[in-house]
């Protein structure tokens, strides 16, 4: 179900959650070197490491794709229908990866497609494979680096027993469900994209699971 915006926590239950957050949302600072290294470093299908620079421009070449796409769809929305955009977060929404900080930068490509549709008239709706325990922190993060949020979906304790792919189409039958028509769904792992209920998907590069 979608978390309501600003709801109550106590002071330890948010200690924990931004424990938890910086664990989730940002790289160990030896991983964010890793993830920086010299810019000869070649990108395959199997890569062990990529380039931020490689992966902001594989990144662009596919929301191009997707900025196109939207530029038809929402200017052609059937009256009555309510436009919504679905976007994964880390090392889609945000770049999880390549940050060692909190809150983690947004991704510039995928943020600005994100504001595009919201300008056209798109809800923003983010389904994501982290525990509810954070969704304070990851609300704060996505909203400060410039992200119309208009609905969070987490897993609550029984759902991280279930399968992403399962977890992740369900959020998407609840957003239809609930009147809204899924215009284009992003992210960068199969299990974000696979099951439905969005009339276009686009895949952000995973590098072979490196980004998952």
């Amino acid at each position: 179900m979608p978390t309501p915006l600003g709801g109550r926590r106590t002071a330890a239950s948010l200690t924990l959650a931004l424990t938890a957050a910086l664990a989730l949302g940002s790289a160990d600072p030896a991983l964010a070197q890793t993830a920086r290294p010299a810019a000869s470093t070649a990108v395959t299908s199997a890569a062990t490491t990529v380039t931020y620079a490689q992966w902001i421009s594989d990144v662009t070449a596919v929301t191009d794709q997707a900025q196109a796409y939207l530029t038809g769809a929402l200017a052609s929305v059937p009256a009555g229908e309510k436009p919504a955009i679905v976007l994964d977060i880390d090392n889609t929404a945000l770049a999880s990866y390549f940050s060692s900080t909190y809150p983690v930068p947004a991704t510039p490509p995928v943020l600005a497609l994100a504001k595009y549709a919201a300008a056209h008239g798109a809800k923003i709706f983010f389904v994501t494979g982290r525990p509810d325990v954070i969704d304070a922190f990851t609300e704060y993060n996505l909203t400060t680096v410039g992200y119309q949020l208009d609905g969070l979906y987490s897993r609550n304790p029984i759902q991280l027993f279930e399968s992403l792919q399962t977890f992740k189409t369900g959020a998407r039958q609840q957003i239809t469900a609930d009147g809204y028509t899924i215009v284009a769904n992003i992210g960068n792992s199969q299990s974000d994209l696979d099951g439905g209920y969005a009339q276009a998907t686009f895949k952000l590069p995973d590098y072979n699971g490196l980004l998952d």
